[in-house]
């Protein structure tokens, strides 16, 4: 399957071509079955959305992260239980995206409003999976050798340090009261921020044990799935971009598809987009250096899509 390339057809077809576990993230946006569209309304709908999600779950690596939009609340739950019962993939956060001006403007019409005999609804959901608990460690990683070694080390870390874990915390702050939970099902490993600064204030680099617990800390890194923290770290989400110039009826803003991208992914990553509509996750993909794969159905928007990626590609590489 070739890379930084849409193909236009059933995303089911196209999924038995990816390799097991080869695909760093997958960020999509399926129909929701609401009749928005002649493709949005699909028989035996939670049956047909189980198939595509037994082949993401085929494809994506272990530490691989899997996003999905909806916004239909009660076919959410029947999706979130198929997932449960039939899946490895272990439920992480549910993000709500306010759209704000992003929503259609037609309804600051009052004689619609004025109908409506429940809340308007203003926002859409996003279903973040990972095969992973949010710890980052999967049970199989609980249960090797490698694991109680680990907790070993902070131990030793820590008399090496010479001071308690209170003082530490006094120094580098509450943040890093994760590292010294040796004796807590809470326990995790230091981000790498907190860790460097173990480094810079304690000068760890120089404890006799730190290079054989840096090669355990660099293999269980590379286990547990991407999580880039910003600034901004929580699960309501706002877009900058604003409800014009859309191709598609369902378009998700480019800046929200990127966040996802930045936190879920690193740099040459590979992405997949099951349901590509006018080629949002391909742009996002392009501005932050991911390789992108996508299947789109139908042939106008996969058009759409590849126009809207050739020119933005000119525009970027200028």
């Amino acid at each position: 399957m070739e890379l930084n390339k849409i193909y236009n057809m059933d995303c089911l077809e196209g999924m038995k071509d990816i390799p097991d576990k080869s695909i760093d993230l997958i960020v999509t946006d399926p129909p929701y079955n609401i009749g928005k569209a002649k493709w949005d309304k699909i028989d035996n709908y939670t049956e047909w959305m189980g198939t595509i999600f037994k082949e993401c779950e085929r494809i994506l690596k272990d530490n691989g992260s899997f996003y999905f939009f909806h916004n239909d609340m009660p076919q959410i739950a029947q999706l979130m239980e198929w997932l449960r019962l039939n899946t490895k993939f272990v439920f992480n956060s549910f993000i709500i995206w306010d759209k704000g001006d992003f929503r259609a403007l037609s309804w600051k019409n009052p004689s619609k409003r004025n109908n409506l005999r429940s809340w308007f609804n203003t926002c859409e959901y996003c279903l973040f999976y990972t095969f992973q608990d949010k710890t980052g460690l999967t049970t199989v990683m609980l249960d090797t050798n490698n694991f109680p070694t680990m907790r070993r080390y902070f131990k030793d870390l820590q008399e090496y340090i010479g001071i308690n874990k209170k003082k530490i915390l006094e120094i580098i702050g509450q943040k890093a009261d994760h590292c010294f939970r040796w004796n807590s099902s809470q326990w995790d490993m230091p981000t790498p921020e907190t860790y460097q600064q173990l480094v810079d204030v304690f000068n760890i680099d120089k404890w006799e044990g730190f290079r054989e617990y840096e090669s355990l800390r660099q293999e269980y890194e590379s286990l547990r799935y991407t999580h880039n923290l910003d600034t901004n770290h929580n699960n309501v989400w706002r877009s900058q971009e604003r409800n014009n110039g859309k191709q598609h009826p369902t378009q998700k803003p480019t800046d929200i598809i990127e966040r996802i991208i930045k936190t879920s992914s690193n740099e040459n990553a590979t992405v997949l987009d099951c349901f590509m509509g006018s080629g949002t996750t391909a742009i996002a993909c392009i501005n932050t250096n991911r390789n992108y794969i996508g299947f789109e159905l139908d042939k106008e928007y996969y058009d759409i899509a590849n126009i809207r990626i050739n020119n933005h590609k000119a525009i970027y590489t200028e």
